[in-house]
Order: C-alpha cells, then sequence, then structure tokens
C-alpha cells in the first residue's frame, strides 16, 4: 500500500515566525483598542452637547411662527378698519 498522504514539514523556524506574525497583529489590534478606551466618555458628551443645543430650532420656529401670527393679525386688523 501506497501513502499518498502529503507530508508537511514543520519546522521550530516556521512556528517562530508564525508567532512573530500573531504578536505583530496583536500589537496593531492593542493599538487600535487603545483609542477606543475613551469612546463612552465621548459619546456622552456628544449627547449633552446635542440635547444642550436641541431648544435653538424649537425656538426659531416659535419665534416664526409667532412673527407670522402676529404680521397676520395686523394685517386682519388694517382690512377690517
Amino acid at each position: 500500500m501506497e501513502d499518498n498522504t502529503p507530508h508537511v514539514r514543520v519546522t521550530l523556524q516556521t512556528i517562530y515566525d508564525k508567532q512573530l506574525d500573531n504578536e505583530k497583529l496583536l500589537v496593531r489590534t492593542l493599538e487600535r483598542l487603545d483609542g477606543l478606551s475613551d469612546v463612552p466618555d465621548r459619546l456622552r458628551y456628544l449627547e449633552n452637547t446635542q440635547a444642550e443645543r436641541a431648544w435653538v430650532p424649537k425656538m426659531v420656529m416659535a419665534a416664526l411662527s409667532s412673527g407670522m401670527a402676529g404680521m397676520g393679525l395686523a394685517l386682519f386688523g388694517l382690512v377690517v378698519r
């Protein structure tokens, strides 16, 4: 019987090279994750900033609508006289 299974030669150098590749990948991953450590704080700051500014559009719409209503009443007052 012939043994047709392919032979793979794994040397210590091959294992060492693969270990170095894995360590480099780990270092790059940790560098990226290190920048994400303050994400919850940044998101909370952004939400608070947007919440503080949320009243501005409401005030603009209230002023615009009251101005339009005032102008309409003034014109109505002129026409009725």
